[in-house]
């Protein structure tokens, strides 16, 4: 009982940061574009997280099932390290991966215990891999097709249609996102109705209270959201996403939207693609992997010796 009590306090902890890091990936271009305020776009975020979580989140118990040892004092040590990695990315105001730091964090506990299934984590890199790639080339020629539908002839009709489906998309995003990202998450844990209640509310607390840092990041120093790109960048992300998920396999909206941003950058004649943010949230992405593996191993090689 009291590792169960244990594993859902450093569980809501976790979604609760998830939630507002990962907003920017979400209602980000709709609030950063001005389509919505703030608050609402942080209510229709939270709505978005809840439905996706509550409808989808169970599918992605099997994609972990495969990775997870078992062990009552494992989920603690996942959870402790996607925690910290989650405090250094609200500090520096990246949008972190949970993806990647969960499922290295997982890789690193079933090198330990000698259970890792090496055949489901190369599908899943090489899934992550193939999207990165596939996000960025279809979201630049996509931009290019959406342009010339919405603003060839009726160029203020376009915009209003544009500013409706980001908010169609934003909800989508969050949508997806609760199913995979938070799904992880709620995967560890055992699925009863408190854990439900738990989940829930760390999803409303953290979008309200720990999203500022990161919706500025995102959506306004990595490139001028625009309503054409923020509207493909939603798209391709989140359809990616949505696909990995009933695949059973963790897939990082962040990663998905911060590359489709890029994809989007790259239609535009100017070019106004700020290269310094992109490096700086690499760079962490990388480091975050690293380090979740390396703390899980050697936490895992201590319960396995005692």
């Amino acid at each position: 009982m009291l590792t169960e009590i244990i594993d859902l306090v450093l569980a809501f902890v976790l979604v609760a940061l998830v939630s507002g890091n990962n907003l920017s990936a979400c209602s980000g271009p709709a609030i950063t574009g001005r389509v919505v305020s703030k608050r609402n776009g942080v209510v229709l975020t939270i709505i978005g997280y809840a439905a996706g979580f509550l409808l989808q989140g169970s599918i992605l118990r099997f994609g972990v099932s495969r990775l997870m040892p078992s062990g009552s004092l494992l989920a603690p040590i996942i959870f402790i390290i996607s925690i910290a990695v989650f405090i250094i990315a609200h500090r520096k105001r990246v949008p972190e991966s949970l993806s990647v730091t969960f499922i290295s964090a997982l890789i690193g506990v079933g090198l330990a215990y000698g259970t890792l299934d090496t055949g489901f984590v190369a599908e899943i890199l090489l899934f992550w891999i193939i999207a990165g790639i596939l996000s960025l080339v279809m979201a630049s020629v996509a931009l290019r097709a959406v342009q010339k539908a919405l603003y060839r002839d009726k160029v203020w009709n376009g915009v209003r249609t544009v500013r409706i489906l980001l908010l169609v998309l934003s909800f989508f995003t969050a949508f997806t996102l609760g199913a995979n990202t938070i799904g992880v998450v709620a995967s560890v844990l055992q699925p009863t109705w408190y854990a439900y209640v738990v989940i829930l509310l760390a999803i409303v607390l953290g979008s309200f209270l720990l999203s500022s840092g990161e919706l500025r990041r995102i959506g306004n120093e990595i490139i001028p959201i625009r309503y054409a790109n923020a509207l493909v960048s939603q798209l391709v992300a989140a359809a990616f996403v949505e696909f990995a998920t009933l695949l059973s396999i963790p897939l990082s909206n962040t990663q998905m939207l911060t590359s489709t941003i890029y994809g989007t950058g790259l239609g535009y004649k100017e070019k106004l693609l700020s290269k310094k943010p992109a490096v700086q949230i690499a760079s962490i992405w990388i480091f975050t992997a690293v380090f979740s593996v390396s703390v899980a191993y050697a936490a895992a090689r201590i319960i396995v010796l005692l």
